[in-house]
């Protein structure tokens, strides 16, 4: 998978807004009709539409919000330092097996010659500095209770000692990305795989176990001997990027090679491999990701409570932003008719650009809370969500429905500031929330704004695309009491 730059991921401004500034700036206009709850509410042919702009009180805070990877999904594995927002550190542990048990080699292990182990893991993207080089260490797991029968969250790494160093490598994205032959082994086309050459005490360990009074009787005995490894960033050599794994790829194993004597006592070069397998029966898997906003520009915005002039949103686990519009309260029961009703924020820069460059903004997502402070989807626009045509109450949400992200308007829309810095601007849709509170249906409610992985409501997940790959993008944005950059909520209308 390759992750958008900036530009690739700029969006086009919905076109019925562009054609409603038109209208508003002769006076009048004429709008189409379209779906109820689609980017505009239908009206009524030749309407003077006005608009009304309320003021919003923000303020951010660490998203607690508890992810749980599957073992199919991405992992990460890196290190970031953003002076925005600290620094991100990324583990990886895992378990590797045996294709069978009990497993033998062809001849007796007197006859086996190592040449090397190497553990290697399927490559999919990168956030981060392009450039950078990251130092990874591989330690044995020296943790029983590891298992394969629980989804860890990412705030969990199993226990291992130092002293059990595995191996090492330093690596740039475009290595791991580079096509490279071995030609003395079956897997002679290797890309897109960081590769990561063992010690070789441990290789002669695996090539010395058998199945009669070794490691490879049964699965308990052999996680016994070796239950998995953690591949840890070196944070004093590492350089800013994250990158991204799928360890459900065959690619992403331990290759043992080695040479065997046959039967004429010649020399056989051979090799096999120890899997991966994502499931909960075999194989156990964790991704530790760690957030330290120590010295950072978001920490002193963390634990203040109080309305601030920016607000910072970092795609999860991370921080959002709580949203309060006391002015809604005074359109109530009013004879408008919701043409459009939207969330507005816009990106401060802060650079330099070579920062901006590579931390990059990520989508965003409107939640609402609830009477009892849940997170919940904004009332009366949640029909428009999914992809589905038909209407979905939050009892009936799981992850075969996918969030429409051209009508929740969380892409963000790439501008020019008034010092022509390129940034982000955001429009989150609330129009069928908003009409129904005029008509009396719904209550004033605050909203979350955030750069969820998935969305959850409910405590669920929703969708089977995640809306931000893990730790992938930051924004910094003008909060309600920025002096030039305000956040907002705009309404355009007509009376009945």
């Amino acid at each position: 998978m390759n992750f958008l730059t900036p530009e690739m991921r700029r969006s086009t401004t919905f076109l019925a807004v562009s054609f409603l500034f038109v209208f508003i700036l002769n006076g009048c206009t004429k709008l189409e009709s379209t779906r109820l709850g689609g980017d505009l509410l239908p009206g009524s042919d030749r309407l003077i539409t006005d608009t009304i702009v309320l003021p919003v009180i923000t303020h951010s805070f660490l998203d607690q919000d508890s992810i749980l990877l599957d073992k199919s999904e991405q992992y990460l594995l890196g290190w970031v330092n953003d002076p925005m927002f600290g620094t991100t550190s990324a583990s990886i542990s895992m378990q590797f097996l045996p294709s069978s048990y009990p497993f033998s080699y062809a001849v007796a292990k007197d006859s086996l010659f190592l040449d090397s182990c190497v553990l290697s893991l399927s490559f999919n993207g990168l956030y981060g500095d392009t450039n950078a080089v990251t130092k990874v260490n591989v330690y044995k797991l020296t943790d029983p209770t590891f298992k394969s029968n629980v989804y860890y969250p990412l705030s969990f790494l199993p226990n291992f000692s130092t002293g059990d160093l595995l191996g090492s490598t330093s690596y740039t994205v475009a290595e791991i990305r580079n096509k490279k032959y071995n030609t003395r082994y079956t897997d002679d086309s290797i890309f897109n795989q960081l590769r990561i050459r063992l010690d070789n005490s441990f290789g002669r360990l695996l090539l010395d176990q058998d199945n009669v009074n070794g490691a490879f009787r049964n699965d308990t005995i052999f996680k016994n001997f070796f239950n998995g490894v953690a591949i840890v960033p070196d944070t004093a050599v590492s350089g800013n990027a994250i990158s991204y794994f799928q360890l459900s790829n065959a690619k992403t194993r331990i290759n043992l090679y080695y040479r065997q004597l046959n039967r004429e006592g010649k020399t056989d070069t051979t090799s096999i491999s120890f899997n991966y397998v994502a499931d909960t029966v075999r194989s156990a898997s964790a991704n530790k990701v760690y957030r330290n906003y120590t010295g950072s520009t978001v920490a002193a915005y963390l634990i203040n409570t109080t309305p601030s002039s920016l607000v910072y949103l970092q795609s999860g686990p991370g921080t959002a932003v709580r949203i309060s519009v006391p002015g809604l309260d005074t359109i109530r029961n009013k004879e408008y008719i919701i043409h459009r009703a939207e969330l507005v924020a816009q990106q401060v820069y802060q650079g330099p650009l070579a920062q901006e460059n590579i931390f990059v903004p990520p989508y965003l997502h409107l939640f609402s809370y609830s009477s009892t402070n849940a997170v919940e989807p904004i009332p009366f626009d949640q029909p428009y969500y999914f992809t589905n045509t038909y209407f979905l109450n939050p009892r009936q949400l799981d992850t075969s429905f996918n969030i429409e992200t051209a009508y929740t308007g969380g892409n963000p829309n790439y501008i020019r500031d008034n010092v022509n810095n390129q940034i982000a601007e955001y429009h989150l849709n609330m129009t069928s929330y908003v009409q129904n509170l005029v008509n009396g249906k719904a209550t004033r409610r605050d909203f979350k704004l955030s750069a969820p992985y998935y969305p959850r409501f409910s405590n669920k997940q929703i969708g089977s695309t995640y809306l931000n790959p893990l730790a992938y993008g930051r924004v910094q944005l003008g909060g309600g009491a920025h002096s030039t950059q305000k956040m907002y909520v705009r309404i355009y209308y007509s009376k009945q």
